[in-house]
């Protein structure tokens, strides 16, 4: 997963999260050994100090190695998150919590989401990020209007795993934010939300000449995931796009999704087609829709009957 410049500008405190939470997706994150009980006792003590860096200090370690006392760490970090006065401690405390994977905790990682501090903010996303839950989605959907550009894109990056399609019109009105990590998470979590209200402004984005080749790139790719057949006539007239990087990406993406109606197309489009690159791509397109149909996809497994290719 591509982590921008936005993702890694709070430092330590969010990042740590961040490395914990990719680490731990498809499993639990990993964990330093476990404590002692004597070191356990200490950290609670530390927890409670007057000194925020001890508390800080206190809320990392049970965070990394408080896995096999969870049940008696969660409540603890929880309740520094709610109510430290000290935001460096609620960043640790969220940081903690996801590392944890501390579902329990969601009601307090939504509050955080409206921390006065923005890294809380962050840390808070992407704790749900790695504990998805549709409680979070109004609350996140608040964060896609914040002031600062990495809580806006850890707010796309949270709603693209909840996968709710509450979040579709918001994330469309991300493919005009001014920063372009913010722009491009957004267009990934459309796609992982396959809403196919989403056809329409991801095939204006792959055709304005005005983004950047690689955010257009993906936001064919981000189309080529969404639901319901309104996708297959968007790539088949991007495959007729002035750009060849824009037509062999579209032509890629209907022989991974497309089905037979889209084959007269590429023939069509491969008779006009001038860069020799695109048209290998067409005829592998088109075989990989004919495997498909013959194979028991729309067709019911039943040949189809199409003429050869000259």
């Amino acid at each position: 997963m591509r982590r921008g410049r936005l993702a890694g500008a709070f430092g330590i405190v969010a990042w740590g999260l961040v490395s914990a939470a990719m680490v731990g997706v498809g499993g639990v994150a990993a964990q330093d050994e476990a404590l002692s009980d004597e070191a356990y006792e200490r950290a609670v003590r530390r927890l409670r100090s007057a000194d925020a860096e001890a508390r800080v200090a206190a809320a990392e370690l049970l965070g990394r190695r408080g896995q096999r006392r969870r049940d008696a760490v969660v409540p603890l970090l929880r309740e520094r998150l709610r109510e430290d006065d000290d935001w460096r401690v609620r960043a640790s405390s969220g940081r903690a919590l996801g590392r944890l994977a501390a579902r329990d905790a969601v009601p307090d990682l939504v509050r955080a989401l409206r921390d006065p501090v923005v890294d809380v903010r962050v840390v808070a996303a992407a704790a749900i990020w790695r504990l998805p839950d549709p409680a979070a989605v109004p609350a996140l959907l608040e964060l896609l209007r914040d002031r600062d550009a990495s809580a806006r894109q850890w707010g796309a990056l949270a709603l693209g795993v909840i996968r709710d399609r509450r979040a579709t019109r918001p994330l469309v009105t991300l493919l005009d934010d001014a920063e372009a990590d913010v722009r491009t998470d957004a267009i990934r979590s459309l796609g992982r939300l396959r809403d196919p209200r989403a056809v329409s402004p991801l095939e204006a984005y792959a055709r304005d000449d005005d983004h950047a080749m690689d955010e257009r790139i993906e936001a064919i790719n981000a189309l080529s995931s969404l639901s319901g057949p309104e996708k297959n006539d968007a790539l088949v007239r991007l495959i007729r796009h002035d750009e060849a990087r824009i037509r062999a990406r579209a032509v890629q993406a209907l022989g991974r999704v497309g089905d037979a109606l889209a084959i007269p197309a590429l023939r069509e489009r491969r008779e006009a087609e001038d860069v020799r690159t695109v048209r290998a791509a067409i005829d592998r397109a088109i075989e990989a829709i004919r495997r498909r149909a013959e194979g028991g996809g729309e067709s019911g497994g039943r040949p189809l009957e199409l003429p050869p290719m000259d």
